[in-house]
């Protein structure tokens, strides 16, 4: 994937027009965190704007294999969706030419049936798609947009596009996306139970959630109890010691609150 700036570059519009680029065009490949270098790769690679940029990043489809990509006729959000399936460029093709949705491939692809698309759930690129305006406010949707957008600024364009593409612009998701990880991540710590801050210190590590889930699984912690003994610094040997010695779940979560975003511990 084409690496991104440090949230806290800033902006240098000589930079840009060092790569033919106007102020305003600079400004806005700037904001969506992607450097001089990088956006003058992804124009040659024939992506002209910055928002496509980070959905083919997203995607993990960097600019050398964009017109490939194209040549299959997929586009840069229908790529995110084969991306999130864990189905590459070859499958895509291939399922594709069936017929089938990325979630169709999906459940394919592991040999079962695919489930039919329902009435509430269209299949992507249909056109035909009847939006249910009642109750719908779209000036409250773009304010909630642009207020995850300020208030998640510390996070790079790639980062803030995942949430704004599963429309996830919560208080929680600026939590998740101020310590930049990415949304479908985010998701699956958050079903460990875990903070950001718990999250980072893996990430850190370069650890993935299952990868945690199991470590805590194979020493016997039950699941609800992991992320108590993980916010309170201890790893799982040490969290099955302190069971073992009658300290109960309730006073490692008191630990946890006490240690609230101190990145120290063991894990």
């Amino acid at each position: 994937m084409t690496p991104a700036m440090e949230p806290s570059d800033a902006f240098d519009p000589a930079a840009y027009a060092a790569v033919g680029l106007s102020p305003a065009e600079g400004r806005a490949w700037w904001d969506w965190r992607i450097a001089a270098p990088q956006a003058a790769a992804w124009r040659a690679a024939g992506v002209a704007d910055a928002l496509t940029a980070a959905q083919w990043a997203t995607a993990q489809v960097p600019p050398g294999e964009v017109a490939r990509w194209r040549e299959a006729g997929i586009t840069a959000t229908e790529a995110i969706s084969w991306h999130e399936f864990a189905l590459g460029l070859e499958a895509a093709i291939a399922y594709k030419a069936q017929g089938y949705t990325p979630e169709e491939a999906y459940d394919v692809s592991r040999g079962r049936k695919p489930r039919p698309a329902t009435p509430e759930t269209p299949k992507a690129g249909s056109g035909d798609v009847i939006l249910d305006l009642m109750g719908f406010d779209a000036s409250q949707a773009q304010k909630e947009t642009e207020r995850f957008i300020s208030r998640a600024g510390a996070a790079t364009g790639i980062t803030m596009y995942s949430y704004l593409n599963q429309e996830w612009v919560d208080d929680e998701a600026v939590a998740w996306a101020a310590h930049n990880i990415h949304a479908t991540t985010a998701r699956a710590w958050k079903d460990l139970g875990l903070r950001p801050s718990e999250a980072g210190r893996f990430i850190q590590r370069g650890m993935r959630p299952m990868v945690v889930a199991r470590a805590w699984w194979e020493a016997g912690i039950p699941f609800e109890e992991a992320a108590s003994w993980i916010g309170a610094g201890l790893t799982p040997q040490e969290a099955v010691a302190q069971r073992e010695s009658g300290v109960t779940v309730e006073l490692a979560e008191t630990l946890r609150a006490l240690r609230g975003g101190d990145d120290g511990g063991a894990w």
